[in-house]
């Protein structure tokens, strides 16, 4: 009986010093907005995050200069700040090559987990408004405002 007991004792012990693995996500992101100013190289980029960890939706924003006013891409964000410094964020939209467009690549980081969110490059539209000049152009995000990050690469 007592070695039954000292089973027991020692399993409920085990059980209780095995860390619980804590789910990061989903990161659910809001409002996306993400867009290149007609006839300048300023791009703005807004939207909202929600997670388990997070007590409340975290607005991220970020207003920079895109390097080049007749870009067909959205500007590379390689430390897009937030309202909480516990979310940070990245975007990287590779420039349109022989007329394929590539996805971007959107990083959420929320206490230190990585998200990452991969945006179909027919999410991102490039409108030319005067076709003799190429440098006339309009840059968006035109996908779903609100998705979810469901794909994670722990600890950063």
């Amino acid at each position: 009986m007592k070695s039954i007991i000292s089973a027991t004792i020692l399993l409920s012990s085990l059980a209780s010093a095995t860390p619980v693995r804590r789910e990061p996500g989903p990161y659910e992101i809001t409002n996306f907005f993400a867009s290149k100013t007609h006839n300048s190289a300023h791009q703005t980029f807004d939207f909202f995050v929600t997670a388990p960890s997070l007590p409340e939706p975290v607005n991220c924003h970020a207003g920079l200069d895109g390097g080049f006013g007749g870009a067909t891409w959205l500007a590379y964000v390689w430390d897009g700040k937030c309202d909480n410094p516990a979310v940070t964020w990245t975007f990287n939209n590779p420039m349109v090559e022989y007329n394929v467009a590539n996805p971007a690549i959107f990083n959420v980081t929320v206490d230190g987990v990585r998200g990452t969110y991969n945006m179909p490059a027919r999410d991102i539209t490039v409108w030319l408004n005067n076709e003799p000049n190429p440098f006339d152009n309009d840059v968006a995000y035109t996908g779903p405002a609100n998705f979810s990050i469901t794909q994670f690469f722990g600890e950063e």
